[in-house]
Order: C-alpha cells, then structure tokens, then sequence
C-alpha cells in the first residue's frame, strides 16, 4: 500500500501519547483523564497522537491496536511507526514480540499474561502497520517515534514503502560495506546510523567500550542522545524510556516515555496500582504532562 512515510501533523491541540507498549488498561485511564470518551471523542475538539511501539511486553497489544486503528480510522488520532511495529512489519521475532505469533513471553521463568495474536487477526494488524507514517510534521510541532534526522527526512518523501525504503538502503550500505574493511559492529552501526528507516525509528547508535546484555542478547552498540544536538521545530518523540522521570530532551525536545512497557515487572513484584513506571501524554500546546493516574505536571 503507498502512502506518504512524512504526513502533515493534525492541526489544533493534540495530546501526544508516548510508548503504549500493550498496556490497554493505562491507556484508556489516561484517554478519561485527559477527558475523552472511549470512542476517542473529545468535547473540545481535542486529537491524540502516538509515537508507537504500541505492542510487546504489556498484556493486550492486539486491544491497543484495535483502539488505535479505529481511532485513526475515524481522523480522531494519528500514529507514527515505531521500531516495534517496524519488527513486526519485517517479521522479525524478537525477545517481547511472541504474542504476534501466538507465543507467550517468558523471562527468567516467569510467564508474562499476554493476549496472543492469531491467523484471524495476524493480516489486519500488518496492514495497519503498513499504513503508518514514519513521521508528522506541522510549522509549530513535529512528531516521531525515535530520532528526528532532517537530511533523511527528503527519502521518507520519495518512498513507496517502509519495508521498501529500508531495503533499498540496506542494499546500498552492504555494497559499500563489501568494498571496505568495516568490522562486524561497524557494519551494524552503518545499518542502524545510515539507514533512514532504522535511525528514524530506533535512534541513531555508536560503540561500546564493553559488550552488555538487554533485551535478550548481547549488544556492542549504545544509544546516542541525538536531541542534546536538534535546535528545530519542537519534536515529541518516546522511544528513551526514562521511568526514573527525568525529562529527556532539550528545550526543542521532549521524550513522552516513562516506561509503562515494563510495568509487567512491577506486577511480578505483586503491585497493583500506584506504578512507578506510566504512561504519559504531552498536552499541545500546553507543555503539560498527564499521567495514566491522573496526576500532572507542567513541561
């Protein structure tokens, strides 16, 4: 399906959502106290806007999704693509994505209560993800889920696809790759920094003094914090999960990512409420920030 990877940003106040992650139940807690109904209605002609990573590690993903593509569907919501959408998208399985393929997530022994993803509802799920732009764009605000690069941003408007954009560009940084003495991990961070789609989706990376185990695997590679460097139109973006609650960004920048994607360890734990990893949205253009319990405090 073809549609455009840069879309224009709805217009009016927005309330920009950051990393749902499967969590159903804090999401919609945070729609009633930002004061919309469960259709997405709002009585001052309010829209949400996500910066994906809907899906893995929570509970639900196949009900955030739902709720998502229905409310984009009806214009009251938009979506960027995240990187674990983008995942899915290529079929890559990956430590926390099993639900999408009827697995239960494990870790360490202990099973992660999740809905599983079948053959009925597997199809509808990759072809709203294929109708996901990578980024929104308007004169006062920009939104996107990682990484704002603005010399790549020109490729995201000459593409056909997500899938096929990123290919042709891994296609290109492996011919190069061929013709250089690039190392393993330099050859991966030429993947992650070079390509539009990874960078813009997953933030660009560099390499580490000491390999580190996260997520499931050995990593070489750390994140860079792009923003310290971004003096542009202000840009909401999730992604950097910052559940100790210090704000990530700069003033043209703000991360909405307080890390509800991991609140399943602190239901391991036996908590049940007052979690100190949330959900959060960025009220605009009001800077405030709105908590899935209800609590708020200004930008």
């Amino acid at each position: 399906m073809t549609h455009s990877l840069l879309a224009p940003l709805l217009s009016g106040p927005l309330d920009i959502v950051g990393d749902v992650h499967g969590e159903i139940a804090p999401l919609l807690s945070l729609m009633n106290h930002l004061g919309y109904d469960q259709h997405g209605f709002h009585p001052h002609d309010r829209k949400l806007v996500f910066v994906g990573d809907l899906t893995d590690r929570g509970p639900d993903s196949l009900s955030v999704v739902k709720l998502v593509q229905k409310l984009t569907k009806a214009q009251r919501a938009q979506c960027v693509l995240g990187n674990h959408e983008l995942n899915i998208l290529l079929h890559q399985r990956k430590y926390d994505n099993g639900w999408f393929y009827g697995e239960e997530f494990a870790d360490n022994g202990y099973i992660v209560p999740q809905a599983l993803a079948n053959d009925k509802n597997r199809d509808g799920i990759l072809d709203f993800f294929n109708t996901l732009p990578i980024a929104l764009e308007r004169e006062d605000l920009r939104v996107i889920h990682a990484c704002w690069h603005s010399p790549m941003m020109k490729s995201l408007t000459e593409a056909k696809s997500v899938v096929a954009l990123k290919e042709k560009h891994e296609a290109l940084i492996e011919k190069r790759a061929g013709n250089s003495s690039l190392d393993e991990v330099d050859i991966s961070l030429e993947h992650q920094n070079q390509n539009p789609v990874r960078r813009l989706t997953s933030g660009p990376e560099e390499r580490v003094p000491s390999p580190f185990f996260a997520s499931g695997k050995t990593r070489h590679e750390q994140r860079v914090q792009w923003w310290n460097n971004y003096n542009e139109t202000f840009c909401v973006f999730g992604h950097y999960s910052i559940p100790d609650g210090t704000p990530r960004g700069n003033h043209s920048t703000f991360c909405v990512d307080y890390g509800v994607g991991k609140r399943w360890t602190e239901r391991r734990q036996g908590r049940t409420n007052r979690f100190t990893l949330k959900l959060a949205a960025l009220r605009w253009p009001e800077k405030l920030i709105v908590f899935d319990e209800g609590e708020s405090r200004q930008l």
